[in-house]
């Protein structure tokens, strides 16, 4: 399976609100995402007509500029993330400063997908393939803020993120402790 259409099947299950997308080459993972997406936004440098095609629906914004530009304007919005997929500059520290980036957007439930994290074979570990995003897989990790697990997903790879503690049963009993807990207390 491709990871455009692993990622679309995420989609499914997870229906975000807002989509974003950074590094879309010619927009098939965007493709893949826009029927189960309330909003999708996608960054990348470089138009193109596949890009321009994708524009012809409602629920897709496209935007043409580095993503430190694009996140110094969506900060401005206070829009949330509930589901990313980072596929731009294949750089690590790059990589790294888009996940912070998302992560500091990623809405309680929200899911990480970053592609280039496994390439199979070190054929691929240059800057016009997977560069060293993989050195983010061993990062992420030792983090103990995250959940991370890595997929040998065609030629590149593909992790999975999420916030530790976040699941939806986690979420639910977060509330329904305090509530627990308040009712008791009399609070």
């Amino acid at each position: 399976m491709h990871h455009s259409s692993f990622i679309g099947h995420i989609a499914s299950i997870y229906k975000p609100n807002v989509y974003v997308e950074l590094g879309l080459y010619q927009g098939e993972t965007l493709w893949n995402v826009i029927p189960h997406g309330v909003k999708c936004i996608g960054v990348d440098m470089s138009p193109n007509v596949f890009l321009e095609d994708l524009k012809r629906f409602s629920n897709v914004e496209i935007h043409y500029k580095t993503t430190d530009d694009f996140f110094v304007d969506f900060k401005g919005k206070n829009e949330g993330i509930d589901m990313a997929f980072i596929d731009a500059d294949h750089n690590s520290v790059s990589a790294l400063k888009d996940f912070e980036n998302v992560m500091e957007l990623l809405n309680p439930g929200g899911i990480v997908l970053m592609h280039d994290t496994d390439p199979i074979s070190d054929f691929y570990i240059n800057p016009g393939y997977c560069g060293d995003s993989y050195k983010l897989v061993d990062l992420f990790e030792q983090r103990n803020d995250i959940n991370i697990i890595t997929l040998p997903i065609n030629e590149a790879g593909l992790s999975i993120i999420t916030k530790k503690g976040n699941t939806r049963t986690q979420r639910r009993t977060e509330t329904t402790d305090a509530v627990s807990y308040n009712t008791v207390n009399n609070k």
